[in-house]
């Protein structure tokens, strides 16, 4: 394929003040995890099938001239593995309100009965000593967090005061993004995590 270089992103990038954009739901792992354990049929899993198959391709197409700093796809490193991966790569911390990360219908509770995949299990090993997690952050809901997506969304860090207008278009668009967090000064660790 051919890209324009002067329209690519990195995961580099990410400036202080700037906004955090999810924008897919979390949750594919678990979700097919408890498809294959038998705890789901066609119908619950459908809701990580549906996610799976939408393309991330509507974000530059709708919102390119907004998004100009920083980038990353959350796929198997999970959303916590990427965000250390973009906080690394630009010097930062990233302010993650959990609460506010979009989750697949199901994939919490499913969390709660222990339907993780391995994935997620590694994740939370590597990544874990570099996030910073509040007490009142819950397991299920951090094991979302570590969950490791099959073509998940993207993470885009941009220009705070932009922040609303890329979601309108993103939504105007049929795309369910979230707003999940700041950038902030580095920091001792790479992610903070707030409930």
């Amino acid at each position: 394929g051919f890209v324009q270089l002067d329209g690519l992103l990195a995961n580099a990038g990410a400036k202080v003040g700037d906004a955090l954009v999810l924008t897919k739901a979390l949750g594919t792992g678990i979700i097919t995890t408890a498809y294959k354990g038998g705890l789901l049929d066609e119908a619950g899993v459908r809701v990580a099938t549906d996610s799976m198959i939408r393309l991330n391709d509507t974000v530059g197409r709708v919102g390119g001239d907004i998004v100009r700093h920083a980038c990353t796809d959350v796929t198997g490193f999970s959303l916590m593995g990427h965000s250390c991966e973009m906080a690394e790569a630009s010097g930062v911390t990233l302010q993650i309100d959990a609460d506010a990360v979009p989750m697949l219908d199901g994939a919490r509770e499913m969390a709660r009965m222990g339907m993780l995949p391995a994935g997620a299990y590694r994740n939370r090993d590597f990544f874990g000593p570099r996030v910073q997690m509040g007490p009142d952050v819950l397991l299920d809901l951090a094991d979302v967090l570590f969950d490791p997506q099959t073509s998940g969304g993207l993470l885009l860090a941009i220009a705070e005061e932009r922040g609303a207008e890329l979601l309108r278009r993103l939504a105007d668009a049929g795309v369910t993004a979230a707003a999940v967090g700041r950038v902030r000064p580095r920091g001792p660790r790479r992610i903070v995590l707030k409930p």
